[in-house]
């Protein structure tokens, strides 16, 4: 995918401090959207594309574009951020204390060097997802944006789901979110999460693999189970035509109904950013 850049003709440079900004960092990419927040409408859209092996590698990458950028040099009402980190754990609220997050990181990922343990409460989900950051990353976004807030790319995905499904106790979803290298998996069962991981993949055999594995060991309904679909999968991928062999309702996921957006973002199609556009206020 190529990089975008799609501002509306709305934006006002001077109406910043009633703005909100969302931001996304993954391995992938650099993506941030701003939310005129009295209005509810998403006025600029912009992503960079790179390609990175590591994430000690981003902080030159992400500096770089924030002092380029004059729209992430103005005053902003509030500031969110997500990171996509590879290295996560869940653990559920009722069993975690403050000052526990490196144990329980540990249980299942190596604590690495020059990384830092952060967190994020999944509040609908009744638990926190424990990730690795790289520190230099932290330290310079916090500087960058001091009120900001660092959470898991896991946040908005897995909070607004089970927001929808309040009244929906029946409703059983598989949302997948889609990475270069690797995907998002979430499961739910109406308000509850049945499971929450990450699969690395080389192509299509190996997400149809996973997913079709999940279903048979939740005992998923390939007729009843919607399977949503998140991220920069192109629509016409045959990706999806084979979801679609296996389970029928397969679909493009959409942003919340809950903004208006930008007629600039009509050029993409609306699943590419689910995520990002989720991201405020979504708890």
């Amino acid at each position: 995918m190529h990089d975008i850049c799609f501002i509306d003709k709305s934006f006002d440079h001077e109406q910043s401090n009633l703005y909100h900004l969302s931001i996304q960092i993954s391995l992938d990419g650099f993506s941030y959207a701003i939310l005129d927040i009295p209005r509810g409408k998403y006025n600029i859209l912009k992503s960079t594309n790179f390609f990175l092996k590591r994430p000690r590698l981003l902080l030159m990458k992400v500096r770089d574009l924030m002092a380029e950028d004059e729209h992430l040099n103005l005053k902003f009402k509030s500031v969110e951020i997500i990171y996509s980190s590879e290295n996560f754990t869940l653990v559920p609220q009722a069993f975690f204390q403050n000052g526990s997050s490196d144990k329980f990181f540990g249980f299942n990922q190596e604590i690495e060097k020059g990384y830092v343990i952060d967190k994020t409460l999944l509040s609908k989900a009744e638990a926190w997802c424990i990730f690795n950051i790289p520190e230099n990353l932290k330290e310079f976004l916090v500087l960058k944006f001091p009120k900001a807030t660092v959470k898991h790319n896991l946040f908005p995905l897995v909070e607004r789901a089970l927001k929808e499904n309040k009244n929906l106790p029946e409703r059983k979803q598989v949302h997948l979110n889609f990475f270069r290298t690797y995907f998002e998996l979430v499961v739910l069962s109406g308000t509850k999460l049945l499971l929450c991981n990450q699969f690395n993949y080389s192509g299509e055999n190996d997400v149809l693999y996973y997913v079709l594995y999940v279903f048979d060991q939740l005992k998923l309904s390939p007729e009843t189970t919607e399977l949503l679909l998140h991220g920069q999968l192109q629509p016409a991928a045959a990706m999806y035509q084979t979801f679609r062999k296996y389970v029928r309702k397969t679909a493009f996921a959409h942003p919340s109904s809950q903004f208006s957006y930008s007629y600039t973002f009509n050029q993409l199609p609306d699943h590419y950013f689910t995520t990002l556009l989720d991201l405020y206020k979504c708890e």
